[in-house]
């Protein structure tokens, strides 16, 4: 009896801890302007944490891609033109 509740005490653990963990990009490949166009949102990934790479990390309808860092600029200027754009229908 006692075997059963360390093994399902083991087993809530592994499991929430394995959510916690942010899956890391293990490689990169450019995405094209269009499909940026659709982003919902991003993230930048270093090398300096868990994760091996430098990555832009692009969200685009519920998936994730990973951009090369060379596209960090292009990223963030969309971005702020979709924000500037979404100001300016909500002041009118």
């Amino acid at each position: 009896m006692d075997f059963k509740i360390l093994l399902l005490v083991l087993c809530i653990t592994f499991t929430s801890v394995q959510g916690a963990i942010p899956p890391c990009c293990i490689a990169t490949a450019p995405i094209r302007p269009r499909m940026l166009g659709r982003m919902d949102d991003f993230t930048i990934q270093n090398s300096y944490g868990r994760c091996e790479i430098d990555a832009v990390v692009v969200k685009i309808r519920e998936k994730r891609y990973c951009a090369p860092m060379q596209q960090r600029a292009l990223v963030e200027r969309i971005k702020q033109k979709r924000l500037r754009n979404n100001y300016m229908y909500q002041s009118s």
